[in-house]
């Protein structure tokens, strides 16, 4: 009987020994894993943003256009704005000037 309480015992210590080990393997590789996708998504994502870029190049036109216009459709324009805009511009005006 001694000798059974003994081996259960000693299987019970056994248990969490081998437990402890397999949970640091378990642990080590799914470090090892995660670290790997991680760098793996990494290394796609800059990929997608260098192709994502060129096709911007590729595929998109900026077109600058400057507009003419009268005095009478500027007059028109600024007439359009509110009058927090049009003291905005004054203000900006006159600093411009004095400057």
């Amino acid at each position: 009987m001694k000798e059974t309480l003994e081996n259960v015992m000693l299987m019970g210590l056994g248990a969490m020994v081998m437990t402890s080990e397999k949970a640091s393997e378990l642990k080590d590789e799914l470090l090892k894993k995660g670290t790997e996708a991680y760098n793996k998504g990494q290394a796609m994502n800059e990929e997608l943003k260098h192709k994502i870029n060129e096709k911007m190049k590729e595929n998109v036109t900026i077109k600058v256009e400057k507009a003419n216009l009268t005095k009478e459709e500027l007059i028109d324009k600024i007439n359009e704005l509110s009058e927090e805009d049009k003291k905005e511009i004054l203000k900006s005006l006159k600093a411009k000037k004095n400057a």
